[in-house]
């Protein structure tokens, strides 16, 4: 039996573009928990891609926010 599983990179656009305060807090505790382990080119020129489509500027600035609260928590 064969389980989908969304990959770590796409869980994270998700959160991003959601961003509620409880999705950014997973966001930070995953980049704690697995910092190596997330493909963050894949994740910067998805999230660029949206603001472009969306006419948003503030996902990747969201990203970064969550990288820097991840790494002083850490």
């Amino acid at each position: 039996m064969q389980v989908p599983v969304i990959e770590m990179a796409d869980l994270v656009v998700l959160k991003i573009l959601a961003s509620r305060p409880k999705d950014l807090d997973d966001v930070v505790s995953r980049l704690r928990i697995h910092p190596n382990d997330l493909d963050s080119v894949r994740v910067r020129t998805v999230l660029k891609m949206l603001e472009d489509a969306l006419g948003q500027s503030d996902l990747l600035s969201a990203l970064e926010q969550c990288r820097s609260r991840s790494q002083a928590a850490g």
